[in-house]
Order: C-alpha cells, then structure tokens, then sequence
C-alpha cells in the first residue's frame, strides 16, 4: 500500500484535516518526525485538501472524503507524470516545454513548442478555479501586471504594444520571436474585456481565466477558457479560431456564442448568437462524434455521462451579462443567486434550502447597487436579503 493509501485509510487524517486539535496537530508532528520520507507526500496531500475546503461549504461525509482524496491523488499523479514528460521532451528535442502550475488543485498547463512557433496548450482534465484579490495578466509566466477591480480592459489589435484600460501600454515581442503566452485572471466581482491580435473580442465573466498568445502565428487560433466568456471572432477560414476548455473544444470560422465554463459547475454550455461553431470532447477520439450548433442553439455538455443534448434557447438570455443585465424565465433563485456572488464576489446561505427552488421570470440590472438589485429580489420573491457582513448574506 503506498503512502496515499495509507493516508486515507486513516481515520486521523481526516479529522487533522477537518476537526485539527492540538492533540492531533502532536500526533501528526511526531509521525512526520518518525517518517520523514513522507513529508513531502502528507503535508501536499494536506494541502491540497486544504484548497478544496476554501471553494464549498458543504459538509461531507466519510465516503465523500475518501472519494475527493483519491481524485485530488489522481491529480497529483497526473501533474508528476505531465512535468516528467515535459522534462523528456526539452531534453531530447531542442525545442522548450514550459509547465506552469495554475490551478487550486494540483492541474497542470504545459506549452509545448513542437514543428511552430505558437505553442499548443496542453491541460488537464480536472481544474479548479483561481482564486485571485485582484484581477491580474501574467505574460510569459514572468511578468505579472496587476489590473484595477471592476471593469478592465485590454487591446493586443496593435503590433507593438498592449493596451491596457486604453491608456497603459506595455511593450510586445515583434512578430519574428515567439509570440508570449498570457494568462488573464479575473475573479470574482470583476470582469473584462479582451481584444486579441487578430481584431477578435472576448468579454469574460467575473470568476474566470484566459489564456491566450501575443499573437496568432501558426494554423490556428487557439485560447483556453476556465470560467465564463462571450466571444465575436474574427473570420479567417485559413486560421480557424479554437477556444479550449478542460471538457469541450469549440471550433469557430467566425461568430458569436457564449461558453459557461467553471469548474465547480455540472455542464459546460456554448450558446450560439450568430454564425456556426463545431463541438468536440477535449482530448476526444478519431470516432468522437462532433456536433455543429445553428444560431438560437445551446449545447449542454454534462460532465458526469459525457453527453451532449442540443436546446433551441433565447440566447440573450446567456449574452445579457456583458451588457451588465442577467435575464431569467422560470428560473431557480439558486441559479440566480450563483450568478450574483460571482459578480459580486458575495456569499448566501438560505435558511431554510427549499427557498432556493422558488422559480423567477425578469431581468437584473446588476449594474445598480447591490442593495437595489437585493430590494428588486426580495419584492419578486418574498424573501429578505440580510447583511451580516461586508461579504456575506443570509437569505430568510
């Protein structure tokens, strides 16, 4: 048995984990001191269990444990494996790999400089949301710019510079160098709006990341999204547009659709404004069925069966966010008060859970102040939205 599986098949484990004491904090300093070559193995394992508990309040059970620690051991193991293959692969070819560790728990992005000279993103298939204060744009992995909270705004249509919020600008690599990968991270209660080099726009949703190049150089244009975002691409049938997420790879020549992408929800969801976009499972097989979407469309990818249903949707419904307006019918107040703590970066707890469930039809102007767009509710639904903190709102 390795040290994983004995780590989860102790009971004191869990409870260090969720119930620490200074007994168990003792027991545990003695057992690292007796087995210090496995250190390194409980204190990540820890860790990482750790990271989980900051994005969920639920309570769960001793099953649940067992299963969540075996799945973030999986991510482990699937992170050593893609830093072992990056490392085979500077070290025979002569081109670089890049990993850099991004995610809460354990997920890796490798950039992988093979035949061209704009690198492919390789993931893996289970991610967790960043947790970030502020928005910020790493480039290149060295460089970190931090972005004012709110409404940001950044333009790479010019070849020499980045915009940023249309007066900064921040110098690029030309167009013979190797174009640089960039990360963008906007948390929650921010969202921002992206011009790439090739003139196409990306808005994206408060709790969510990009990753994207300086600029398109190769057959493709290929970004990675984690989170929520509205796309109008440009039209380049010789360099078609790829967005990439950890479940789903949408190919487009030119169009408007939405993606719903976080990692803590059920489904990924592509909805079709204008145009026509092609959907495949990431990472799928030569005899993977792909599915084309026409205007109205909505794909529902579940993420547990791996299966795709088509639904002719009003998709503005999906869109309005960008324009700061969040559209209902007959929606769960749940779905609804998700959407608010990410735009928001606010907690709810009901108190009673079958208050979730109560449907609402209208439209949110989430714009206005919180306080308005709380009043607007409370007279929809009944319910008072009451402050305990600056963070946090019990729903009653």
């Amino acid at each position: 048995m390795d040290i994983y599986s004995q780590l989860i098949e102790n009971p004191l484990f869990f409870k260090w984990i969720f119930h620490p004491t200074e007994e168990l904090n003792a027991y545990w300093r003695a057992y690292l001191e007796q087995n210090p070559a496995e250190t390194d193995a409980v204190l990540e394992l820890k860790s990482n269990f750790e990271k989980y508990l900051k994005f969920t309040n639920k309570k769960i059970d001793e099953e649940s444990k067992k299963k969540l620690a075996y799945r973030i051991v999986k991510q482990l193991d699937a992170v050593d494996k893609k830093k072992k293959h990056a490392l085979f692969i500077k070290n025979i070819i002569k081109y670089a790999a890049v990993a850099f560790l991004f995610f809460s728990i354990g997920s890796s992005l490798v950039y992988l400089y093979m035949d061209s000279r704009q690198p492919e993103i390789v993931v893996d298939n289970s991610v967790m949301p960043a947790h970030a204060q502020d928005p910020v744009l790493i480039i290149d992995d060295q460089q970190q710019i931090n972005l004012k909270p709110g409404e940001s705004e950044l333009d790479y249509s010019n070849s020499d510079d980045i915009i940023v919020n249309r007066e900064e600008r921040l110098k690029k690599k030309t167009q013979d160098d190797t174009p640089e990968m960039n990360t963008l991270i906007i948390p929650y209660g921010s969202r921002s709006k992206i011009t790439l080099a090739d003139g196409s726009v990306v808005w994206l949703n408060a709790g969510s990341r990009l990753i994207y190049p300086s600029a398109f150089v190769d057959k493709r244009r290929e970004v990675f999204l984690v989170g929520e975002a509205f796309f109008e691409v440009t039209k380049n049938e010789k360099q078609p547009f790829f967005v990439k997420t950890a479940d789903v790879e949408i190919k487009v020549l030119g169009t408007q659709f939405n993606v719903s992408a976080y990692p803590e929800d059920y489904s990924v969801q592509t909805a079709l404004a204008e145009g026509s976009v092609e959907l495949s499972r990431s990472n799928a097989g030569l005899l993977d069925k792909k599915i084309k979407l026409a205007p109205g469309e909505l794909a529902y990818f579940n993420k547990k069966s791996k299966e795709t249903v088509i639904y002719n949707v009003d998709v503005e419904y999906y869109t309005l966010w960008i324009q700061g307006l969040f559209s209902f019918s007959n929606t769960d107040l749940n779905r609804i008060i998700r959407k608010l703590e990410r735009f928001y970066n606010i907690r709810f707890q009901f108190d009673d859970p079958l208050k979730g469930s109560i449907q609402i039809t209208g439209k949110l102007d989430v714009t206005k102040e919180k306080n308005e767009v709380f009043e607007y509710l409370s007279n929809l639904t009944g319910l008072d939205f009451i402050e305990l903190n600056a963070n946090n709102y019990v729903i009653k």
